[in-house]
């Protein structure tokens, strides 16, 4: 059925459309004044193809990890740690004194390495501590035998082991600073996972084998690595440790047990000694670049 078209030019319809369009523009307005006066949340993206409004502060990247090794840029510019102040408790050696230690040496390793490793714009995360009295398998799998370590650190849980009946019996017994330098050496580990350094050493030595002659050698790129960043935080923490303590946690490392030569993952005792002192005399990173270092030094 065909409607028949309106009469065209009909004053009344004319003014009714003009009114209906003046509600319209009238309730536009006031949408737009609703919308301005609510509070959004959320980040301006701009546009595709629209450049966005210049800032005059440009926000620093994200700290990541880098994987690399002798040119990772903390081994290449010079970051030296600063003073600080460990407030340790009183040495003792019942499974409570030496946990109570141990705690109170990592928040003081904390304080020494988040500035360097901002100061770098590497990121920065606190490690777990277990101090249980034995050590059980975790994460990294079973346990080393307490022939092979005393102490040891999880990069898959970002864990430092320091089991206070094993490191009593067979490590430092009673000397303060043989405990300080193993704990200093393993949270040495955790700058490495941090960094990024200990996975792109760790993807070498499964690629080599991790008792061939070259995976060898790269473990103790990384365990020599580890005790230069312990001489590295001794020297930090000498004021308030007292300049005795401190050297004799650095000396600790020349007391290593000698490994043969064909299960030698962690460098000989003069070379564990040498490392642990770069650190502790020059007291900067590029002194611990173990990665570029001749094969006979980390032998």
């Amino acid at each position: 059925m065909h409607t028949p078209e309106e009469p065209k030019n009909n004053p009344i319809v004319l003014i009714g459309v003009f009114s209906l369009i003046v509600l319209c523009v009238l309730g536009l307005g006031g949408i737009t004044q609703l919308e301005t006066s609510r509070r959004v949340n959320g980040r301006a993206v701009a546009a595709p193809g629209v450049t966005g409004t210049q800032t005059t502060e440009t926000e620093a990247p994200r700290p990541r990890a880098v994987h690399r090794l002798a040119d990772h840029p903390l081994l290449t510019t010079p970051v030296r740690l600063p003073v600080v102040t460990c407030a340790l408790p009183g040495f003792g050696v019942s499974d409570a004194e030496l946990a109570s230690y141990y705690k109170a040496g990592v928040l003081c390793l904390d304080q020494a390495w988040r500035p360097a490793l901002e100061q770098a714009n590497l990121p920065f995360d606190p490690p777990a501590l277990d101090t249980s009295p034995d050590l059980a398998e975790g994460p990294c799998g079973s346990a080393p035998a307490e022939s092979e370590a005393v102490a040891y650190y999880c990069g898959r849980n970002r864990t430092i082991y320091m089991p206070t009946r094993r490191l009593r019996d067979n490590g430092g017994g009673e000397r303060a600073g043989s405990h300080l330098a193993t704990l200093a050496h393993e949270y040495g580990h955790h700058v490495q996972a941090l960094t990024g350094m200990l996975r792109a050493a760790d993807s070498k030595l499964v690629a080599a084998g991790e008792e061939t002659p070259a995976g060898l050698e790269m473990s103790r790129r990384i365990e020599l690595q580890a005790n230069c960043f312990a001489g590295m935080f001794l020297v930090a923490a000498s004021e308030s440790l007292g300049s005795g303590l401190a050297q004799e946690a650095a000396d600790d490392f020349q007391y290593a047990v000698k490994e043969p030569p064909e299960k030698n993952a962690h460098g000989s005792p003069d070379n564990q000694s040498e490392w642990a002192s770069l650190g502790f005399t020059s007291g900067v990173t590029t002194s611990c670049n173990t990665y570029a270092a001749s094969a006979e030094d980390v032998g």
